[in-house]
């Protein structure tokens, strides 16, 4: 036999033949692996309506560097939405039977897989991931304005409206095709989407009480005249403090805890034993928001051992609230979301809102009821161009997972003694051009139609006669607004969770159930008649007999909803 010997140049080609062979291999089966981002896909609905009316100014500054946040969709919809219809039906099996969020987490929200797909790309357009919460819902990044463009196939502009400038995407963005089963939405790009605070003074700038001393009704006074079954009230009976139970409030920028315990000391609120947690969403900021006090002061007064989450962005856009709410899902330390911020429906991407509602939906799901203003516009809560009056309600008020918030104007005689009550104009609510009609609001009660209509509740909100307020050292004159009447519903929602023992979601449902009888609702609920909420420019809806635009079905019969709620929870034991 013939041998052959292989000398060392020889076998230096060989073995160099072999490593590019593999490596073309290797590169070869990379290609089949890898994901095609070439091919893309347009995210809907991501233009805000404002620029259709906004003038352009500029093309964004391409080194500009700016934080989005990416929406993911949740799965098996139809099984979660029917799961929420059965929390809040005393007939289901599954009544109050609340999910934890991992739970939540594992039916309902997108794979770890499916997660890090979505991160993978991100990374390769050299995006720096920020936030990636527990629940796999959300994905915050950060990067400049030439990067976010490349990522995302969309053009930045700078437009101007109503005397602001505002950075906003001119077109829908893209994303890779591969990934378009996943992303729901990018929140960040539509600078027009900052919701504004609804809370109302008839003076700008601030006005002072004339003698430091405090205007408007105290919490005494609110709590008396609603029958509210706390200290507070000065009427004889059971009383409850919020006890074991704990509130986030949903706010932006801060507050001084100065100007809280200032309202503490004036109206002989103890707070004993009771803690208020700051917890800043992004970076602090240092900044002093009238709305974030006004919330602190009304609830940590009607609810006085309720336990308070003081759940701060450090800005008002949407994007940033988005990180505010799924950070207080998965948390899941709140029993209970006061929210007092809102934006008016048509200047909300509708992508945007629907994903504020896949974590509306989460909190629903685990029992966490979400108080909600109504807004301080009336009916006409934004205009078109040509300065036209337009019925456009408030959103996230709209949202079937919210409970909306009406305002009234109240009447007291010397002696703290609720003498009559009307619609305050101001009083947002009317019909959503974006949500279907829930089925608690599908009933011979309301008026014909298929949409959502607001408010579900109300109280008093009117700035002329305002509540008392404490804010920058001093005390404040006619403060007023929506912004003090969810608060004030939140607080009242704790000492009824104390009462029944614990959670008791879905708020809008046992309502709406709670009035289905015409008894019961004259005895829970103070009905509201008269006025309407055209903001002193039009008629507006008009409040009226049983359930109306402007307050629901009304302000609360505080002590009598308690009671029936706890014989409602007892009788399902």
């Amino acid at each position: 036999m013939k041998s052959f010997n292989i000398g060392s140049r020889q076998f230096a080609v060989i073995a160099a033949v072999v490593v590019v062979a593999a490596v073309i291999l290797l590169a070869s089966y990379w290609r089949l692996q890898a994901p095609d981002y070439s091919q893309r896909a347009e995210l809907s609905g991501m233009v805000s309506p404002a620029v259709q009316t906004a003038q352009f100014v500029c093309a964004a500054d391409d080194d500009k560097v700016i934080e989005v946040t990416v929406g993911l969709k949740l799965k098996n919809v139809d099984e979660l939405k029917k799961l929420l219809a059965d929390l809040g039906d005393p007939a289901s099996s599954q009544f109050r039977r609340y999910l934890r969020p991992d739970e939540f987490t594992s039916r309902f929200c997108p794979t770890q897989e499916e997660y890090d797909q979505v991160i993978a790309y991100l990374k390769s357009c050299s995006l720096i991931i920020v936030e990636m919460p527990s629940n796999r819902r959300l994905i915050t990044l950060r990067g400049t304005i030439a990067q976010i463009k490349k990522a995302f196939d969309v053009h930045m502009n700078i437009y101007y409206r109503q005397g602001v400038q505002r950075l906003c995407n001119a077109e829908n963005p893209t994303i890779p095709a591969c990934l378009s089963g996943i992303v729901e939405s990018i929140m960040g790009l539509n600078g027009f989407a900052r919701f504004q605070s609804l809370f109302k003074n008839y003076y700008r700038p601030w006005t002072v009480s004339d003698d430091d001393k405090p205007s408007g009704f105290s919490p005494a006074q609110i709590a008396t005249a609603y029958d509210f079954p706390n200290s507070n009230n000065k009427k004889l009976g059971t009383v409850y403090s919020g006890k074991h139970v704990t509130i986030a409030i949903a706010s932006a920028e801060n507050y001084d805890m100065a100007d809280v315990q200032a309202f503490w000391r004036q109206f002989g609120i103890d707070r004993s034993g009771a803690t208020i947690e700051k917890i800043c969403v992004g970076n602090e900021n240092k900044k002093l928001n009238v709305e974030t006090t006004l919330d602190l002061q009304q609830i940590s007064s009607q609810a006085s051992c309720a336990n308070i989450l003081m759940y701060l962005a450090s800005d008002s856009e949407d994007s940033s609230f988005a990180r505010v709410f799924n950070r207080i899902v998965c948390d899941n330390r709140a029993d209970i979301i006061s929210y007092s911020w809102g934006l008016s429906e048509d200047q909300s991407d509708p992508a945007s809102m629907k994903n504020f509602q896949t974590i509306y939906m989460q909190a629903s799901a685990q029992g966490i009821p979400v108080f909600c203003a109504s807004g301080d516009d009336g009916a006409y809560d934004s205009r078109d161009k040509k300065k036209k009056e337009l019925l456009v309600v408030d959103y996230p008020s709209s949202d079937p997972y919210v409970v909306a918030v009406g305002g009234t104007h109240l009447s007291l005689d010397d002696a703290g003694k609720r003498t009559g009550e009307q619609a305050w104009t101001g009083s947002g609510g009317g019909i959503s051009s974006v949500w279907d009609r829930p089925a608690w609001q599908r009933t011979a009660a309301l008026p014909a139609g298929d949409k959502r209509v607001t408010a579900d509740v109300a109280l008093f909100a009117d700035p002329w006669l305002g509540y008392a307020m404490y804010f920058q050292g001093k005390w404040q004159a006619l403060a007023g607004g929506t912004s003090f009447a969810a608060p004030n519903w939140a607080a009242f929602w704790a000492l009824t969770e104390e009462a029944c023992g614990g959670r008791v979601g879905s708020v809008c449902a046992t309502v709406y159930r709670s009035c289905a009888v015409p008894a019961d609702r004259e005895r829970l609920f103070l009905d509201i008649t008269k006025g309407d909420n055209g903001a002193d420019r039009l008629p507006g809806y008009k409040a009226g007999p049983g359930w109306d635009y402007p307050t629901g079905w009304g302000v609360p019969n505080g002590r009598a909803l308690v009671d029936w709620l706890k014989s409602d929870i007892e009788k399902k034991r």
